[in-house]
């Protein structure tokens, strides 16, 4: 169903009804009569007021009662946002106070209500944005993450939609190049018309290029970020989930299977926001429920941004939940270390175990943690000899936890594997070892700043239509050097040329409107 809707004057509020503000600002549209139709509402002769300027004055209903002082703004179309003659009214931003200004507009029987987003759906009516600006638009107002608010600026009038743009025009470059060689080849020279081809096709095939690249990104993940704390019952996952809250939010308990379904709190790291989620414990079950919180806990660690399990050091052996061996994690940590005796079984812990980019040592009670090396073969510092030492620390497990043989782990040096500072040193005094939400944290922020300099596409109709006309391109510039009908050249190069057209939204797909313009407030 396309998005309707017809030429009537319409009014809404543009700052939003949720809660009371210093100022609202209800925004009038569509109107013809500057004089005649709003007028009245000021007592005040309007058709000396100045276009683009701020103006103090009453404001009153149709018979005459006075509503509120405020400051009018006056743009005429087509001029404007929209290219409609539009009038901006900020009044005292109490809710009751703006819904009596609108009513007192809508009841005159001048204006009705607007539908959500038909401001901007005018603008698009009106040519005053194309569609991948009004998808701009739409992300900048409902953005969750800081990607997602820069996308919507760089689709607006920014970067992205330059590329776009940029596109389009040397795709037309493409086919005033296929023109001449039907239409002038004698006039301009055959060598000089395919030289001219030559380079339209090269220059299109390193910008298209390009933009496939930023949309290959997986930014889903990207635009609402999850961290995702997972393991088997016990594992120290609410543990870690309460210290990089700082508060007790979640039921720490020696009973396994406390958490039976996902928990979940924002946190800020850095700039940015991410979504923290202590997932229930992974196990194989016969409860009903419990089954049901392990398959949410499934869903949410497929779809996280940062995935990370939990190992209780003790459990390693006897680990049994494998349904996720083919998960690669960003964290495996290993916790309960303040319980730790005798040696670890090196062969167990690889093959026994999920596969993980990185590997840490913690204990949870105290916060304390270790980045483990685990990058190859995890054996003795020296380069030969049995893979068996019996000392944890040659594993690089860290200083939590103690060596039966040889008492607490003292390191002889003061840095552990990651350059952090740990035992003591002789001039300052103990140095206390790093925290493991930092060590955590900046592997999210160094994973989350890498994706984002990738400049990752996240409007799904963008990245489709981007890898349609990358698929179309590389075919057509593989057959273009075998095609000697300039004709069948000509009409592929339309075809690619209308796509172009699609992902600026000079030609815009019906069945993208209303879902575009249905997620907009109502007052924009």
């Amino acid at each position: 169903m396309i998005y309707q809707t017809d030429d009537q004057p319409i009014v809404a509020c543009s700052t939003g009804l949720s809660e009371n503000t210093a100022i609202g600002v209800i925004r009038l549209s569509g109107f013809t009569d500057l004089v005649g139709s709003i007028g009245p509402f000021f007592k005040k002769d309007l058709s000396k007021l100045e276009i683009r300027k701020a103006t103090f004055v009453n404001l009153y209903d149709i018979d005459g009662n006075f509503l509120d002082e405020v400051v009018i703004t006056y743009f005429k179309g087509p001029n404007s946002y929209n290219g409609e003659n539009i009038l901006e009214i900020a009044a005292h931003g109490n809710t009751l106070n703006l819904k009596r200004i609108m009513n007192a507009f809508i009841n005159s029987g001048n204006f009705r209500l607007a539908k959500n987003g038909e401001f901007t759906y005018r603008a698009l009516k009106n040519k005053k944005l194309s569609l991948a600006q009004v998808e701009g638009l739409d992300a900048l107002l409902n953005a969750s993450s800081s990607l997602m608010l820069d996308e919507g600026l760089k689709l607006l009038n920014g970067s992205l939609y330059q590329k776009y743009t940029d596109l389009y025009d040397k795709f037309l470059k493409l086919k005033a190049a296929v023109e001449i060689n039907i239409d002038f080849a004698e006039d301009v020279g055959e060598e000089q018309s395919q030289k001219l081809l030559d380079e339209a096709v090269s220059d299109i095939s390193t910008h298209i290029s390009s933009l496939h690249r930023s949309a290959s990104v997986n930014a889903k993940s990207l635009m609402s970020p999850d961290i995702v704390l997972c393991g088997e019952p016990n594992a120290g996952k609410s543990s870690l989930f309460n210290l990089f809250l700082d508060e007790s939010r979640s039921i720490v308990s020696d009973i396994a299977g406390t958490t039976r379904d996902y928990i979940s709190e924002y946190i800020s790291l850095g700039n940015e926001t991410f979504k923290l989620v202590d997932t229930a414990g992974l196990r194989n079950t016969t409860d009903v429920i419990e089954e049901e919180g392990i398959k949410r806990s499934r869903n949410l660690i497929d779809n996280a941004f940062y995935k990370i399990l939990l190992v209780n050091i003790n459990e390693v052996e006897k680990y049994q939940y494998h349904d996720i061996n083919e998960t690669l994690f960003d964290a495996l940590i290993f916790t309960h270390f303040d319980e730790f005796e005798g040696d670890l079984n090196l062969d167990t812990l690889k093959s026994n175990l999920p596969k993980a980019i990185k590997y840490y040592s913690a204990d949870t009670s105290k916060g304390e943690g270790r980045l483990v090396e685990i990058s190859g073969p995890i054996g003795p510092k020296t380069t030969s000899g049995s893979i068996e030492p019996k000392e944890l620390e040659e594993f690089n497990l860290g200083p939590m936890g103690a060596n039966q043989k040889n008492g607490p782990i003292e390191p002889q040096d003061n840095t552990g594997p990651t350059g952090a500072k740990v035992g003591k040193n002789q001039k300052t005094g103990p140095i206390e070892p790093p925290h493991i939400t930092d060590l955590i944290t900046q592997d999210i922020l160094s994973k989350y700043t890498k994706l984002r300099n990738s400049d990752p596409i996240s409007i799904e109709r963008h990245r489709i239509v981007i890898n349609d006309i990358y698929s179309k391109f590389s075919e057509f510039s593989s057959n273009i050097k075998y095609l000697d009908d300039i004709a069948i050249i000509s009409s592929e190069v339309s075809i690619l040329e209308k796509k172009t057209a699609e992902l600026i939204g000079i030609i815009s797909p019906d069945d993208t409107l209303t879902h575009i313009f249905t997620n907009f407030c109502i007052g924009k």
